[in-house]
C-alpha cells in the first residue's frame, strides 16, 4: 500500500489538470498523486481505449483517448459555457435542472478563460471584441425565433501533457504516475480505498488517499464505481443516463446570391483567438415546439446535394491525430482526402477564411439529447485481465432526439432561409437523420449530478452519495447536456471542485 496522499486524481484530461492546478495553487504544499491509465500520449492498445456502442454507432474512432494528456490529446479546443437554461428545470426535457446555477459556476468560467487569454464577457457582448453586428447581419434571421450563440477557438491548443510537466516543476508534491489502472474501491471503516494495477510492477495495489476524484470520463468511471459494490446498490442511475451530442450536416440550401458569412466559421478577433457563432431557437419557441437546446452552424459547401462520402471522410479527419500520434501515416484518409475537392475548400475556408464566399450552405447540427436511462453503460458478466467486470456501452438516441432535426426543418425554412432567398437543394424526406448522425465524442451524464442518491450519483459539490472521500469531476455528472462543446464546463467544475477541497 502506498503512503498516504491528500488527493488521488484519476485520469489526465483537462478536467484532471484543471483540479490539480486549482488545489496546488490553494495549497502548493498539498500532495497530490494523478493517475493516468495509458502508456504514452496515445494508447490505442488499452482495453479501456476500446469503447464502442452497441446501441448507436459512435463513428469516431477512437472516441476517447487513454494516455497521458487525456482527451486533450484529441480536443479542438472550442470553447463555450453551458446556456442558463441549461441549468434549469425544463418541463419537456426528462430528468432535467441542474443542483447548481449559471451564477454559481460563473466565477470559474471567468478564471478558465482568463487561462485561455480572453475576457469571458465575449460570450454576452461580443460587439466589445469585434464587428459582430456587421458580421451577423450578413445573414438575416428571424430575431423573435433565434439567437446566436458565441464560441471561442484558442489557436494555441491546450494538451495537458505539456502543462502537466509544467505543473510538476512548480510544485514538487505533485507524483504523476502512469501507466496505473484504477479498478475499484473497497470500504474501509468510513473511507472509501481504491484499488489500482500498476502496469510497471505488475502489481496489484492500493493507493490511500484522503480524498478521492475520478476524472477518467462518463464511459470509464462507471466500469470503476460498478465494480465498487458498495456504490453500485446504493447508487441506482449509476452508469445511466449517457449523453452525447449527436451531430451531423443534415440539411442544404442554394442561396439566390452569394453570401460571405465568416461568422458561423470563423473570425480572429485576438491573435491567438478565433470566434464563430452558432444559433439556437430562443427559450420559449423551444418549451413552445417541446425541442431541446440544440445549435445549427451554417457552414459553407462547394458540393450541391447530399453528400454522404464527405461527412465520413469528415469524421475519419477528426480523430486522424490520434493515428499520427501513434506514428502511423493515414493513407487512408490522405487519399480521401485527395479525391475530395469539396472537403478540401471546406477545411481551406475553415483554416484561412479564404473562400468564404459562396451560394451554397450545409446546415450543421449539434443538437441536446434527452437523458435517458435506456442509455448506459452497464456492466456484464465479462471479466477482463484485470479482474473487473467489463461494461458494455449503449449508446441509445430516441425517436424524440432523432426527431429533434426534423421538426427544425420547418423553422429553418421559413424564418432563416426564406428571409435570405434560399431553397433547399434536396428532398431531406429521402434520408434519414439516424443514419447521417455521429457522436461529437462528448460522453456526459454516467454519473449525473443531482439532490438526492435517487435521481443521481453526486452531490452539487461533486461527493458520491453515500461516500465521505470519492469525487467525480468531468462529463459524468452533466445532468442534461445543452449544445456546447463540454470542456469549457468540465475545467470550471474542476476549478470550483479544487477551491471546495481546499476550503479556498
Amino acid at each position: 500500500m502506498t503512503d498516504v496522499a491528500d488527493i488521488c486524481i484519476v485520469g489526465s484530461g483537462p478536467s484532471s489538470y484543471f483540479l490539480t492546478k486549482s488545489l496546488l495553487e490553494s495549497n502548493p504544499k498539498l500532495k497530490v498523486v494523478v493517475l493516468e491509465a495509458g502508456k504514452g500520449k496515445i494508447d490505442t492498445g488499452s482495453p479501456l481505449s476500446q469503447r464502442q456502442s452497441y446501441g448507436h454507432d459512435f463513428k469516431l474512432k477512437p472516441t476517447i483517448n487513454i494516455g497521458k494528456g487525456g482527451t486533450s490529446q484529441l480536443w479542438h479546443n472550442v470553447l463555450a459555457p453551458l446556456d442558463r437554461n441549461d441549468f434549469d428545470y425544463r418541463s419537456w426535457i426528462p430528468m432535467s435542472g441542474w443542483p447548481i446555477s449559471l451564477d454559481e459556476l460563473e466565477t470559474y468560467y471567468q478564471s478558465v478563460a482568463q487561462f485561455f487569454g480572453f475576457d469571458y464577457s465575449i460570450f454576452e457582448a461580443p460587439n466589445k471584441f469585434f464587428q459582430f453586428d456587421t458580421e451577423s447581419s450578413k445573414v438575416k434571421i428571424d430575431q423573435d425565433v433565434f439567437k446566436h450563440k458565441v464560441f471561442v477557438h484558442p489557436l494555441k491548443y491546450l494538451r495537458t501533457d505539456r502543462t502537466f510537466k509544467q505543473l510538476s516543476k512548480k510544485y514538487p508534491s505533485l507524483v504523476f504516475k502512469q501507466p496505473v489502472i484504477a479498478l475499484r474501491f473497497h470500504r474501509t471503516g468510513l473511507n472509501d480505498v481504491l484499488e489500482v494495477y500498476d502496469q510497471n510492477t505488475c502489481s496489484f495495489e492500493s493507493i490511500r488517499a484522503n480524498n478521492y476524484v475520478l476524472s477518467a470520463g462518463a464511459l470509464n468511471n462507471p466500469e470503476i464505481l460498478l465494480n465498487s459494490p458498495h456504490f453500485a446498490k446504493t447508487l441506482p442511475l449509476l452508469g445511466k443516463c449517457l449523453m452525447d451530442h449527436p451531430m451531423g450536416n443534415f440539411y442544404q440550401y442554394r442561396y439566390d446570391e452569394k453570401v460571405e458569412a465568416k461568422l458561423y466559421s470563423g473570425i480572429k478577433f485576438q491573435k491567438q483567438h478565433a470566434v464563430k457563432a452558432a444559433l439556437t431557437l430562443k427559450d420559449d419557441l423551444q418549451e413552445k415546439h417541446g425541442l431541446g437546446n440544440s445549435a445549427l452552424y451554417l457552414r459553407p459547401s462547394f458540393s450541391e446535394g447530399y453528400n454522404n462520402k464527405s461527412e465520413e471522410l469528415k469524421l475519419k479527419l477528426l480523430t486522424v491525430r490520434s493515428k499520427i500520434m501513434s506514428f502511423k501515416v493515414p493513407f487512408g484518409e490522405i487519399s480521401d482526402l485527395a479525391q475530395d475537392l469539396n472537403m478540401v475548400s471546406q477545411i481551406i475556408q475553415y483554416k484561412t477564411g479564404f473562400l468564404s464566399s459562396h451560394d451554397l450552405t450545409d446546415c450543421m447540427f449539434v443538437t441536446e439529447q434527452r437523458p435517458s436511462r435506456d442509455s448506459n453503460a452497464l456492466l456484464t458478466d465479462k471479466i477482463n485481465i484485470y479482474g473487473n467486470y467489463q461494461t458494455n456501452v449503449n449508446w441509445n438516441v430516441c425517436d424524440k432526439d432523432l426527431n429533434e432535426v426534423t421538426e427544425l426543418y420547418s423553422i429553418i425554412s421559413n424564418h432563416l432561409m426564406h428571409l435570405n432567398g434560399a431553397s433547399s437543394t434536396y428532398d431531406p424526406s429521402y434520408y434519414s437523420w439516424r443514419q447521417r448522425l455521429s457522436s461529437a465524442a462528448h460522453h456526459l451524464g454516467t454519473a449525473r449530478m443531482s439532490t438526492d442518491a435517487g435521481s443521481g450519483c453526486v452531490d452539487s459539490n461533486l461527493k458520491i452519495f453515500g461516500s465521505n472521500n470519492v469525487y467525480v469531476c468531468d462529463g459524468s455528472v452533466f445532468p442534461t447536456s445543452g449544445n456546447a462543446n463540454p470542456t469549457f464546463t468540465c475545467m470550471a467544475l474542476a476549478e470550483r471542485l479544487g477551491r471546495y477541497l481546499t476550503n479556498d
